[in-house]
């Protein structure tokens, strides 16, 4: 705090930001109100006549980096709070608009004592990146509602597929063997025929695109900056190259964490806390962080309980060293027996231990960044 004179609260929108600063050594207040879509510059050149050195703040939101960034590039300091670790009032929420706002963040930035969290600000690569990767992982999800859509609508009609094996087990949907069956249903009414005709081609369109994305993350695994990280990262259980290339682009700097444990927490699988005094109560995971990564880690370890060992073998291709294999061989095999501790011996919920695999699973993602971070930096000075 004492490196700085003025603090800037912005509300920002899409249309319009907000600000209110103050002049922490004569108490005066700054305001200004920026209307029709201001750019990054606009805020600049107005912050520029405050008395400096000025710390501008502003929530993460769906507005994103372009004005942390911004601001910056012109040489003012900007930092990007995580909204959910601003606190607010009883009163707050009964009267609430953007000058408020702006001020909140405002007292925020200029107490010393407070304990909001920021954000790591990406550069445009990453991000774009992100973005890509991101892209594809919402494909899926349409995909994966249009495949729904069909089959709930097909079950209203009376089709419903239930062709077994030889041995007797139900055969997978979405195989050649689905395709043909749903080519030989017939629908008497003609509305009907054309609302199956759309919803078919909706789930051809939606696949195509995965397809399509799904090349794209796989270009992207290959770049010579990705690559090692990729290839050391898909030893883990329950990675493969579309996760590692989400863990890559999320993470972004394996080196803006401190620890572990402050991976877990922005990622949110470290469980709640309501202890006070000599009662200590701990709840559901957070959630208060990455939804995307958590999402995908959760379901890739969903086969974890029929895993029969924690080894992997190296994937071919990939060019991992001794240190990230080790680290790799280590973390699986501790993945595993922790599981198979938590569902078997204390017999929690199988999901919970999954969940709970996964928090140590992302601190171990880390551990191998670090480590492959360290080998290209130490190559690159050699």
């Amino acid at each position: 705090m004492g490196n700085y004179t003025t603090y800037v609260g912005l509300d920002v929108h899409a249309r319009s930001i907000e600000a209110s600063g103050i002049d922490v050594e004569t108490g005066e207040e700054f305001s200004r109100s920026f209307r029709g879509c201001p750019t990054p510059e606009d805020v600049a050149e107005w912050l520029g006549t405050l008395p400096q050195p000025v710390l501008a703040g502003y929530e993460s939101g769906c507005t994103g980096f372009t004005l942390a960034r911004g601001l910056r590039a012109s040489g003012l300091d900007c930092v990007v709070i995580a909204v959910s670790t601003l606190p607010m009032s009883t009163r707050d929420r009964k009267r609430k608009c953007d000058r408020l706002d702006a001020r909140a963040i405002r007292r925020e930035l200029a107490n010393p004592d407070s304990g909001y969290s920021t954000v790591w600000v990406p550069d445009e690569k990453t991000e774009a990146e992100r973005d890509l990767v991101r892209c594809y992982r919402t494909a899926i999800d349409t995909a994966k509602h249009a495949k729904q859509r069909l089959v709930m609508f097909l079950t209203r009609h009376g089709h419903v597929w239930s062709e077994r094996t030889r041995t007797g087990r139900p055969k997978k949907a979405w195989t050649r063997d689905f395709e043909k069956w749903l080519d030989s249903i017939e629908l008497p009414q003609e509305s009907a025929r054309r609302a199956f005709a759309a919803y078919r081609r909706q789930v051809r369109d939606a696949c195509q695109e995965v397809r399509e994305l799904k090349a794209e993350v796989r270009a992207l695994a290959a770049l010579p900056e990705h690559k090692p990280y990729v290839d050391a990262l898909v030893c883990l259980k329950g990675m493969d190259v579309e996760n590692a290339v989400l863990s890559l682009v999320e993470i972004g700097d394996f080196a803006r964490f401190p620890s572990g444990r402050k991976v877990s927490c922005w990622l949110g699988t470290v469980p709640t806390d309501g202890s006070s005094g000599e009662s200590e109560k701990h709840g559901r995971i957070t959630k208060a962080g990455n939804r995307y990564l958590r999402r995908a880690l959760v379901e890739g370890y969903s086969s974890v309980a029929v895993w029969v060992s924690g080894k992997k073998v190296v994937p071919r291709g990939a060019e991992v060293s001794p240190a990230c294999q080790s680290i790799a061989a280590r973390a699986n095999q501790r993945l595993h027996e922790r599981y198979d501790h938590l569902a078997h011996e204390r017999h929690k919920n199988p999901n919970k231990a999954k969940v709970a695999v996964v928090n140590e699973l992302v601190r171990w993602i880390w551990v191998i960044g670090l480590q492959v971070r360290a080998e290209l930096e130490g190559a690159a000075g050699a």
